[in-house]
Order: structure tokens, then C-alpha cells, then sequence
């Protein structure tokens, strides 16, 4: 659709906002004209975008973030459970002599994989190590390095974050040291879990807990988004310098900025008219020269 199509349909279809504000519900919308300060429905509806938007803007990075993570500790834990024999081993299998420790939740997490949900039953053909890591849930990888023993968590710690800037077996026995990379790890997972339930995430219970104005809000998110590329950056530098640098993140910071947030509530429907690729459906058959990249969204 051209740009010119884009916005004729945008003026002809443009819909009645104050029964999209009855729609959604006072309740749910109450929260945004307070911390907004919003003095009509126009801004009300458009801070509640702002709000969607900011929350989709957080996917790309918290996915990438998740494999990472999860690969790096697999991996570690992998080289520790079979005395750096292999990358890939089954060390969560509690069964095993040479597994990490496993307990509770986490335990529980486990045996939903490995067993068919008859006791004692093994599934058949059993999961690889694998396919093991890519089932098991967001939460699950905070929990297995909090519940692991310290001789295990000194060494798989340092191996899952060789970029740490104090990691060591010496920095990883304090229990200290530990616990403030536990609450890092549960603070994202909390963030992860409010963006999936589409949650306001912008509230200041979900953030530092000071924010009393909305501007004080997006650099506290802006503030979250560094620190899911930090913990990244622990595990793979180029992990993090390639999310840095990608599409996701210039939308991230394009849309978590102070002026998003006027253009939102200054216009709802416009604020979603950026430009949009035109379908190519043609089979490219060479490769098609890549001109150099447009600079990046300036953002404040």
C-alpha cells in the first residue's frame, strides 16, 4: 500500500475513540490518564498505544536474550557435568550420577520433560540435551543457578560468564556476588513475564519504584533495556554489540523516548504511520546490492 493510499484509509476509517476508551474500561485505563496527566481521550487512548508499544519493542531483545543466556549456562553446565568432555550434556538428568543439582520447581521442570506423566515411565526416544534446553521455561534458568551447590555454581558461573568483569571461581563463592546476579537474572524474567501478560510495564512498581512522572518511566526502561544487553554482553560480546546495532533496538529507543510519547498522545493514529516496506514478491536470483544504512533514529 502506498503512502498516499496509507493515509486516506487512515482519515476515512479513523475510529470513534471515546467508544474505544469505553471498550477498554475504566479501570484498566485509569492508571494511564493519572501517571499521563491525560486531559482528553485522544491522549488517553494514545498513551495506552504508547504502552503496547513500548511492551512489543521489548520482544525482540528479551527472545535473543533468552537463548543466549540459556545456551551459555547449558554449555557450562554441559563442560562441568562431563569434566569438559562435551558442550551438550545431559546435566540437569537427576537421574545421573554425574548431574548438577536439582531440586524442587526446578526438579519438577525436568521431569515434565523427561517423563511420558506416568511415573517411571521415560519418554521414548529421549529428548537430546538439545531439545531438553529449548523446552524448558524462562524462569527455569535463574532458579537452576540459585539452587546449584557451591562447588558447581563457582565454576559454572565463571564458565557462563566469562565477561563478567569480576568473574572467577573467588568472585562466585561469595554468596553475595551470587545473590546480585540471581536478582539481575529475576528482575528481566519478572520484565519478560509483564510483557508477555501485557502489562503496563511502565509503572513504577516495575521499575525503580521513584518514577513519579512519565519521563522518569521511559529512562528507567531505557535503564532495563541496557541492562538485558549487559547481562548479554557476560556471556557473548557479539551477542549484545550485534542486538545493539540491529532494527530491534533502533525501534526500542525510538519508541521508549520522550517524544514517542508526545507524538502518542498528540495524535494515536498517526503516531503508527511510519513508512512501510512495499511487497517485493519476486524471486531474487543474484544478490541484490546493499546500499549503506540510513543513520539511526535520533531519539531523546
Amino acid at each position: 500500500m502506498s503512502k498516499q493510499n496509507l493515509q486516506v484509509v487512515q482519515k476515512s476509517q479513523q475510529p470513534d475513540v471515546a467508544l474505544v476508551i469505553t471498550t477498554l474500561g475504566a479501570p484498566r485505563l485509569a492508571p494511564y490518564r493519572a501517571f499521563f496527566g491525560c486531559s482528553t481521550d485522544e491522549q488517553l487512548l494514545g498513551a495506552y498505544f504508547w504502552g503496547q508499544a513500548i511492551g512489543g519493542a521489548f520482544l525482540p531483545t528479551l527472545g535473543m536474550y533468552e537463548v543466549a543466556l540459556r545456551n551459555a549456562i547449558h554449555c557450562a553446565a554441559s563442560r562441568y557435568s562431563s569434566k569438559k568432555a562435551s558442550d551438550c550434556h545431559p546435566w540437569y538428568d537427576y537421574t545421573r550420577n554425574d548431574s548438577v543439582r536439582i531440586i524442587g520447581k526446578t526438579r519438577d521442570k525436568v521431569t515434565n520433560v523427561l517423563y511420558t506423566g506416568q511415573p517411571q515411565l521415560r519418554c521414548a526416544p529421549e529428548p537430546s540435551p538439545d531439545a531438553v534446553v529449548a523446552s524448558l521455561s524462562f524462569g527455569f534458568w535463574p532458579s537452576v543457578l540459585e539452587g546449584l551447590a557451591k562447588p558447581e555454581q563457582t565454576r559454572i558461573l565463571t564458565d557462563a560468564f566469562p565477561y563478567h568483569p569480576h568473574t572467577s571461581p573467588k568472585h562466585w563463592g561469595v554468596q553475595a556476588n551470587v545473590g546480585i546476579l540471581i536478582s539481575k537474572l529475576k528482575l528481566i524474567q519478572d520484565l519478560r513475564n509483564a510483557v508477555a501478560h501485557h502489562e503496563p510495564i511502565w509503572k513504577a512498581h516495575r521499575l525503580l519504584g521513584t518514577e513519579k512522572h512519565w519521563s522518569q518511566s521511559v529512562q528507567s526502561l531505557r535503564a532495563k533495556h541496557a541492562d538485558i544487553l549487559e547481562v548479554m554482553a557476560w556471556c557473548c560480546p557479539p551477542s549484545a554489540a550485534a542486538l545493539e546495532q540491529s532494527y530491534a533496538t533502533r525501534m526500542f529507543k525510538s519508541i521508549c523516548s520522550t517524544n514517542a510519547v508526545r507524538a502518542f498522545m498528540a495524535d494515536p493514529f498517526g503516531a503508527g504511520a511510519m513508512a512501510l516496506f512495499e511487497p517485493d514478491l519476486a524471486v531474487v536470483t543474484q544478490p541484490t546490492p546493499i546500499s549503506p544504512p540510513i543513520a539511526a533514529l535520533e531519539s531523546k
